[in-house]
């Protein structure tokens, strides 16, 4: 099986159907021809949503700059089927902005790691320009009748991510704006009662509030992060509660089952991340007996 295709049977979705359709396509990523592999459709929707599918299986496997062309090529689709919305929106929007914010993750993570990077300009740009475009798609969405609550919710955690990672890249405290909008993307997220995300949103408030001096928030947020993803069989999200609290509390067996799970899925996304971890947690206090 590609390792992209096992990195997107991880995730869990409620409809079945739907992903039995996909995981057909992205089946083609063995070969050499993946670039054209859904070509075949003369849906344009379909033919974007698949491609945004195959970027983001790309990105979780740790394969940035084929995951960026591939979002790139379906913004470009999206931009001819919907010429007032050229940029991607909803879910694919959602994991293109992932995609986009991954290097400030990465570095602001670096920072609270005690690695002392400093704030990086372009890294803090790069939150700024991302918080535009989920802004721009958020106002879209609100004049669309019946559009889901979920992406509301996607929005909003966007923008959480936004002006989290560029206040710690700058070594500052979550301002208001990061509280607010992960209150509201939480908020939304549990009115939608949607399982799948609800883990991302309690992942991002709980570094949220760690970083405004509430570990025992902080901790109760990854405990249902965590509760969630086992209990659904979310492969990746337990990744990330593993690796979110091996930071946060310097925890050593969080973060050798943070490696564990790595190894076993196919995470190769969170691979520079753990090796980080790993590095600073040479200078972690030792347990207390």
């Amino acid at each position: 099986m590609a390792p992209a295709l096992r990195v997107f049977l991880s995730y869990s979705h409620r409809d079945e159907t739907w992903k039995d359709r996909v995981a057909k396509h992205l089946g083609v990523l063995a070969g050499e021809g993946r670039e054209v592999w859904d070509d075949r459709s003369g849906d344009a929707a379909w033919r974007m949503i698949t491609r945004t599918t195959l970027a983001d299986a790309l990105h979780q496997q740790g394969e940035t700059r084929e995951a960026l062309d591939v979002f790139a090529e379906a913004e470009r689709q999206q931009a001819e089927w919907q010429p007032q919305h050229p940029l991607l929106y909803s879910l694919p929007g959602f994991r293109y902005c992932d995609l986009l914010l991954a290097g400030a993750e990465q570095a602001a993570w670096l920072g609270a790691d005690g690695a002392g990077t400093g704030a990086d300009p372009d890294r803090v740009g790069v939150c700024s320009a991302v918080a535009r475009r989920a802004k721009q798609t958020l106002e879209w969405e609100e004049g669309m009748p019946g559009a889901p609550l979920l992406d509301f919710a996607l929005h909003h955690l966007t923008l959480a991510r936004c002006a989290l990672y560029a206040e710690r890249l700058k070594g500052r405290p979550p301002g208001p704006e990061a509280q607010e909008h992960s209150e509201r993307a939480l908020d939304r997220l549990r009115t939608a009662g949607d399982q799948d995300m609800l883990p991302l949103g309690l992942l991002t408030r709980a570094w949220l509030r760690h970083a405004l001096g509430m570990p025992d928030a902080a901790r109760a947020d990854l405990d249902e992060a965590q509760r969630i993803a086992a209990r659904g069989g979310m492969a990746l999200h337990l990744v990330d509660c593993a690796l979110t609290r091996a930071r946060l509390f310097h925890d050593r067996a969080a973060l050798a089952e943070a490696r564990r799970l790595i190894e076993k899925h196919g995470y190769g996304r969170r691979l520079p991340e753990l090796e980080n971890a790993e590095a600073a947690a040479a200078t972690w206090p030792q347990p207390k007996p």
